[in-house]
């Protein structure tokens, strides 16, 4: 049997991030001429060289999710947020309940994932003066 261990056949090896040089040379290169110029070429070189972080971090999160988060437990909370939407909800004030019920419930199941994954960032609420 020939190729590593642990690795299947028909996947060949992929190669990302640091693994597409040796020194680094030609990457330090490539930053230097897209923070000197905004050099597009250089900024698509970089792309294709990272890029596979932005994979990367998305499997993670989602492992993490899954393997955090039931999905009762979300429905919950929507539950509680839809019944909360319809005691603040004023026709004359608000667009149609759809829109914001959804916002509502949206809101409070992204406030359950980060506090359930240890996230205790909000996003800013519109100008409140």
């Amino acid at each position: 049997m020939t190729g590593k261990p642990n690795q299947d056949q028909d996947d060949p090896p992929r190669q990302i991030g640091a693994t597409h040089t040796h020194s680094g040379a030609e990457v330090a290169e490539l930053w230097q001429r897209f923070r000197a110029s905004g050099d597009v070429q250089a900024r698509n070189a970089l792309t294709e060289f990272f890029f596979d972080i932005v994979r990367a971090n998305a499997e993670n999160i989602a492992e993490i999710l899954l393997e955090s988060i039931e999905q009762n437990d979300l429905s919950q909370t929507g539950a509680v947020a839809f019944f909360e939407a319809m005691n603040e909800y004023d026709p004359a004030e608000h667009g149609s309940f759809e829109e914001f019920g959804s916002m509502a419930i949206r809101r409070a199941i992204m406030d359950e994932i980060r506090g359930l994954i240890g996230v205790d960032w909000t996003p800013p609420k519109g100008d409140e003066s």
